[in-house]
Protein backbone atom coordinates (compact mmCIF):
# COMPACT_ATOMS: atom_id res chain seq x y z
CA UNK A 1 0.00 0.00 0.00
CA UNK A 2 3.05 2.51 1.25
CA UNK A 3 4.17 1.93 -2.43
CA UNK A 4 1.85 2.29 -4.17
CA UNK A 5 0.96 5.89 -2.75
CA UNK A 6 4.48 6.57 -3.77
CA UNK A 7 3.94 5.67 -7.10
CA UNK A 8 0.82 8.07 -7.16
CA UNK A 9 2.15 10.63 -5.65
CA UNK A 10 5.28 10.91 -8.42
CA UNK A 11 2.29 10.39 -10.77
CA UNK A 12 0.28 13.48 -9.86
CA UNK A 13 3.52 15.84 -9.11
CA UNK A 14 5.62 14.73 -12.12
CA UNK A 15 5.92 18.15 -14.01
CA UNK A 16 3.77 18.52 -17.24
CA UNK A 17 6.28 18.60 -19.91
CA UNK A 18 7.04 14.58 -18.70
CA UNK A 19 3.48 13.31 -19.82
CA UNK A 20 2.58 16.13 -22.97
CA UNK A 21 3.86 14.76 -25.92
CA UNK A 22 6.04 17.30 -27.55
CA UNK A 23 5.59 19.18 -30.64
CA UNK A 24 7.53 20.11 -33.76
CA UNK A 25 11.03 20.84 -32.95
CA UNK A 26 11.77 24.43 -32.97
CA UNK A 27 13.98 24.18 -36.02
CA UNK A 28 12.94 22.66 -39.13
CA UNK A 29 15.65 20.50 -41.25
CA UNK A 30 15.20 20.85 -45.02
CA UNK A 31 16.63 19.22 -47.67
CA UNK A 32 16.15 19.54 -51.71
CA UNK A 33 17.70 17.04 -54.06
CA UNK A 34 20.81 18.28 -55.62
CA UNK A 35 19.83 18.75 -59.49
CA UNK A 36 22.11 21.36 -59.99
CA UNK A 37 24.99 23.14 -58.57
CA UNK A 38 25.62 23.15 -54.85
CA UNK A 39 25.21 27.29 -55.51
CA UNK A 40 22.37 26.90 -57.81
CA UNK A 41 20.40 24.68 -55.76
CA UNK A 42 20.80 26.87 -51.98
CA UNK A 43 19.76 30.12 -54.79
CA UNK A 44 16.47 28.00 -56.11
CA UNK A 45 15.71 27.56 -52.40
CA UNK A 46 16.97 30.47 -50.06
CA UNK A 47 13.89 32.47 -50.04
CA UNK A 48 11.58 29.22 -49.84
CA UNK A 49 13.71 28.47 -46.81
CA UNK A 50 12.96 32.30 -45.17
CA UNK A 51 8.98 32.05 -46.20
CA UNK A 52 8.92 28.42 -44.67
CA UNK A 53 10.14 30.17 -41.53
CA UNK A 54 7.66 32.83 -41.36
CA UNK A 55 4.89 30.42 -42.19
CA UNK A 56 6.22 27.88 -39.16
CA UNK A 57 7.91 30.64 -36.86
CA UNK A 58 10.24 28.05 -36.72
CA UNK A 59 14.25 28.31 -37.73
CA UNK A 60 14.71 26.01 -41.31
CA UNK A 61 18.38 24.66 -41.60
CA UNK A 62 19.06 24.06 -45.11
CA UNK A 63 20.80 20.93 -45.87
CA UNK A 64 23.37 20.39 -48.98
CA UNK A 65 23.26 16.89 -50.01
CA UNK A 66 25.31 15.50 -52.98
CA UNK A 67 23.77 12.00 -52.52
CA UNK A 68 20.31 11.00 -52.94
CA UNK A 69 20.02 8.26 -51.37
CA UNK A 70 21.48 9.84 -48.41
CA UNK A 71 18.65 12.11 -48.32
CA UNK A 72 16.52 8.87 -48.26
CA UNK A 73 18.43 7.45 -45.32
CA UNK A 74 18.47 10.73 -43.70
CA UNK A 75 14.38 11.38 -43.32
CA UNK A 76 14.61 7.67 -42.73
CA UNK A 77 16.73 8.14 -39.45
CA UNK A 78 14.54 11.00 -38.38
CA UNK A 79 17.52 13.70 -39.44
CA UNK A 80 15.60 15.44 -42.12
CA UNK A 81 11.68 16.69 -41.12
CA UNK A 82 11.08 18.02 -44.77
CA UNK A 83 12.47 17.25 -48.30
CA UNK A 84 12.20 18.43 -51.86
CA UNK A 85 12.01 14.86 -53.91
CA UNK A 86 11.62 13.58 -57.10
CA UNK A 87 8.88 10.65 -58.12
CA UNK A 88 11.77 7.95 -57.78
CA UNK A 89 13.28 8.74 -54.59
CA UNK A 90 9.70 9.45 -53.35
CA UNK A 91 8.81 5.88 -53.85
CA UNK A 92 11.60 4.65 -53.11
CA UNK A 93 11.29 6.28 -49.43
CA UNK A 94 7.54 5.09 -49.51
CA UNK A 95 8.99 1.40 -49.83
CA UNK A 96 11.07 1.84 -47.01
CA UNK A 97 9.08 4.08 -44.42
CA UNK A 98 5.26 5.15 -44.74
CA UNK A 99 5.71 7.72 -42.59
CA UNK A 100 7.52 10.13 -44.80
CA UNK A 101 4.34 11.46 -46.25
CA UNK A 102 3.52 13.74 -49.72
CA UNK A 103 2.74 17.42 -48.54
CA UNK A 104 2.43 19.26 -52.30
CA UNK A 105 3.63 18.70 -55.84
CA UNK A 106 4.98 22.00 -57.47
CA UNK A 107 3.30 23.39 -61.02
CA UNK A 108 6.14 24.50 -63.79
CA UNK A 109 5.47 27.62 -65.85
CA UNK A 110 3.01 26.58 -68.12
CA UNK A 111 0.89 25.54 -64.84
CA UNK A 112 1.18 21.63 -65.36
CA UNK A 113 2.48 19.41 -62.07
CA UNK A 114 4.38 16.79 -64.55
CA UNK A 115 7.67 16.71 -66.55
CA UNK A 116 9.58 14.59 -68.83
CA UNK A 117 13.13 12.82 -68.95
CA UNK A 118 15.42 12.88 -72.16
CA UNK A 119 17.78 11.17 -73.89
CA UNK A 120 20.37 13.98 -75.20
CA UNK A 121 22.91 14.17 -77.53
CA UNK A 122 25.48 16.50 -79.28
CA UNK A 123 23.44 17.82 -82.67
CA UNK A 124 26.28 18.42 -84.57
CA UNK A 125 26.68 14.17 -84.46
CA UNK A 126 23.74 12.26 -83.13
CA UNK A 127 24.72 8.85 -82.07
CA UNK A 128 22.55 5.96 -83.49
CA UNK A 129 20.52 4.74 -80.47
CA UNK A 130 20.41 1.27 -81.45
CA UNK A 131 24.24 0.99 -81.74
CA UNK A 132 25.61 -0.84 -78.83
CA UNK A 133 28.60 0.24 -76.34
CA UNK A 134 27.32 3.80 -76.64
CA UNK A 135 29.26 6.07 -73.99
CA UNK A 136 25.87 7.36 -71.62
CA UNK A 137 25.87 10.07 -68.76
CA UNK A 138 23.51 9.26 -66.01
CA UNK A 139 22.56 11.89 -62.81
CA UNK A 140 22.30 9.06 -59.91
CA UNK A 141 21.23 5.58 -59.50
CA UNK A 142 18.06 7.06 -56.99
CA UNK A 143 17.33 9.98 -59.94
CA UNK A 144 14.18 9.21 -61.99
CA UNK A 145 15.62 10.51 -64.86
CA UNK A 146 19.01 8.41 -64.07
CA UNK A 147 19.15 4.44 -65.10
CA UNK A 148 15.33 4.38 -64.50
CA UNK A 149 14.05 6.16 -67.38
CA UNK A 150 17.10 6.41 -69.72
CA UNK A 151 16.68 2.31 -69.75
CA UNK A 152 12.72 2.76 -70.81
CA UNK A 153 13.64 4.97 -73.65
CA UNK A 154 16.42 3.11 -74.79
CA UNK A 155 14.50 -0.20 -74.57
CA UNK A 156 11.67 1.54 -76.63
CA UNK A 157 14.68 2.56 -79.49
CA UNK A 158 15.15 -1.03 -79.51
CA UNK A 159 18.59 -0.50 -77.12
CA UNK A 160 19.69 -1.42 -73.93
CA UNK A 161 21.65 0.15 -70.73
CA UNK A 162 23.36 -3.52 -70.68
CA UNK A 163 24.63 -3.06 -73.73
CA UNK A 164 26.18 0.78 -73.08
CA UNK A 165 29.06 1.85 -71.06
CA UNK A 166 27.53 4.50 -68.55
CA UNK A 167 28.98 6.45 -65.39
CA UNK A 168 26.95 8.46 -62.79
CA UNK A 169 27.49 12.57 -63.58
CA UNK A 170 25.94 13.24 -60.10
CA UNK A 171 23.30 15.59 -61.23
CA UNK A 172 21.29 16.86 -64.22
CA UNK A 173 23.73 19.41 -65.04
CA UNK A 174 27.20 17.88 -64.71
CA UNK A 175 25.24 14.59 -67.26
CA UNK A 176 24.34 17.49 -69.75
CA UNK A 177 28.05 18.75 -69.96
CA UNK A 178 29.46 15.77 -70.02
CA UNK A 179 28.03 15.24 -73.65
CA UNK A 180 28.95 18.73 -74.51
CA UNK A 181 32.50 18.16 -73.18
CA UNK A 182 33.01 14.99 -75.65
CA UNK A 183 33.07 12.83 -72.11
CA UNK A 184 29.91 11.01 -73.28
CA UNK A 185 27.66 10.65 -76.51
CA UNK A 186 24.43 9.86 -74.64
CA UNK A 187 22.69 11.89 -71.49
CA UNK A 188 19.70 10.73 -69.56
CA UNK A 189 18.40 14.49 -67.99
CA UNK A 190 15.48 16.31 -67.46
CA UNK A 191 13.89 17.15 -71.00
CA UNK A 192 14.32 20.90 -69.67
CA UNK A 193 17.95 20.92 -68.54
CA UNK A 194 18.35 19.30 -71.77
CA UNK A 195 16.67 22.27 -73.57
CA UNK A 196 18.66 24.81 -71.55
CA UNK A 197 22.13 23.98 -72.98
CA UNK A 198 20.64 23.74 -76.62
CA UNK A 199 22.51 27.13 -77.25
CA UNK A 200 25.93 24.93 -76.55
CA UNK A 201 24.67 22.32 -78.85
CA UNK A 202 22.78 19.95 -76.61
CA UNK A 203 19.67 18.44 -78.75
CA UNK A 204 16.76 16.17 -77.26
CA UNK A 205 16.34 12.84 -79.00
CA UNK A 206 13.64 11.03 -77.36
CA UNK A 207 11.69 12.03 -74.49
CA UNK A 208 9.29 10.50 -71.96
CA UNK A 209 5.52 10.67 -70.93
CA UNK A 210 5.11 13.07 -68.56
CA UNK A 211 5.65 11.89 -64.95
CA UNK A 212 4.23 13.39 -61.82
CA UNK A 213 6.22 15.94 -60.37
CA UNK A 214 8.32 16.57 -58.31
CA UNK A 215 7.05 17.43 -54.47
CA UNK A 216 8.17 18.08 -50.90
CA UNK A 217 7.71 15.29 -48.69
CA UNK A 218 6.80 15.26 -44.93
CA UNK A 219 8.60 13.32 -41.87
CA UNK A 220 4.95 12.22 -39.91
CA UNK A 221 7.48 10.80 -36.65
CA UNK A 222 9.18 14.11 -36.00
CA UNK A 223 6.20 16.20 -37.35
CA UNK A 224 3.26 15.21 -36.00
CA UNK A 225 0.44 14.57 -38.57
CA UNK A 226 -1.76 17.75 -37.36
CA UNK A 227 0.94 20.13 -37.94
CA UNK A 228 1.86 17.90 -41.52
CA UNK A 229 -2.13 19.46 -41.97
CA UNK A 230 -1.61 22.63 -41.17
CA UNK A 231 1.62 23.66 -43.08
CA UNK A 232 -0.44 21.58 -46.39
CA UNK A 233 -3.01 23.82 -46.26
CA UNK A 234 -1.02 27.05 -45.48
CA UNK A 235 1.10 25.93 -48.69
CA UNK A 236 -1.67 25.63 -50.68
CA UNK A 237 -3.11 28.84 -50.05
CA UNK A 238 -0.14 30.91 -50.27
CA UNK A 239 0.32 28.92 -53.56
CA UNK A 240 -3.32 29.71 -54.84
CA UNK A 241 -2.44 33.47 -54.76
CA UNK A 242 -1.52 35.16 -57.55
CA UNK A 243 1.62 36.85 -56.22
CA UNK A 244 1.81 37.06 -52.25
CA UNK A 245 0.35 36.12 -49.63
CA UNK A 246 1.13 38.92 -46.71
CA UNK A 247 4.66 39.16 -46.96
CA UNK A 248 5.50 35.71 -48.24
CA UNK A 249 5.73 35.97 -52.00
CA UNK A 250 6.31 32.99 -54.48
CA UNK A 251 7.95 35.27 -57.05
CA UNK A 252 11.30 35.22 -54.94
CA UNK A 253 11.69 31.48 -55.22
CA UNK A 254 13.91 29.30 -57.52
CA UNK A 255 12.42 28.72 -60.69
CA UNK A 256 12.06 25.03 -60.07
CA UNK A 257 9.17 26.55 -57.48
CA UNK A 258 7.67 29.74 -57.50
CA UNK A 259 4.97 28.58 -60.67
CA UNK A 260 2.42 27.39 -57.52
CA UNK A 261 1.30 24.00 -56.03
CA UNK A 262 -1.38 21.39 -55.88
CA UNK A 263 -1.99 18.86 -53.12
CA UNK A 264 0.24 15.65 -53.17
CA UNK A 265 -1.03 12.07 -52.62
CA UNK A 266 0.71 8.54 -52.95
CA UNK A 267 -1.14 6.99 -55.32
CA UNK A 268 0.22 10.09 -57.84
CA UNK A 269 3.02 7.99 -58.28
CA UNK A 270 1.58 4.72 -58.92
CA UNK A 271 2.60 5.04 -62.83
CA UNK A 272 6.85 5.32 -61.45
CA UNK A 273 6.01 1.84 -59.09
CA UNK A 274 5.06 0.74 -62.52
CA UNK A 275 8.09 1.54 -64.14
CA UNK A 276 10.54 0.96 -61.43
CA UNK A 277 8.46 -2.65 -61.61
CA UNK A 278 9.44 -3.07 -65.30
CA UNK A 279 12.87 -1.81 -65.31
CA UNK A 280 15.53 -3.23 -63.13
CA UNK A 281 17.66 -0.60 -61.62
CA UNK A 282 21.30 -2.49 -60.53
CA UNK A 283 21.98 -0.86 -58.22
CA UNK A 284 18.81 -1.14 -56.27
CA UNK A 285 18.87 -4.69 -54.17
CA UNK A 286 16.05 -6.61 -55.55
Amino acid sequence: MRECLLILCLLLFLPPVAVVRAGPPDIIRFSPLPLLSEHEVREQFFNFCASLEKITHRHVEFSYRTDYEDILTALHRDELDIAYLGPLPYVKIRELDNDIVPLVRFLDRRGESSYTCALAAFAAAPPDLTMPGLNVALTQPYSTCGYLMTEALLVDAGNSLEQMTYSYAGNHELAALAVIRGEALLAGVKTQVARNYSNLGLTVLRESEPLPGFLLVANRRTLGDEWIEQLRRQLLELGSTADKKGDITMQTWGGLIRNGMIAAFDEDYDAVRALLGQYRVPEFAP
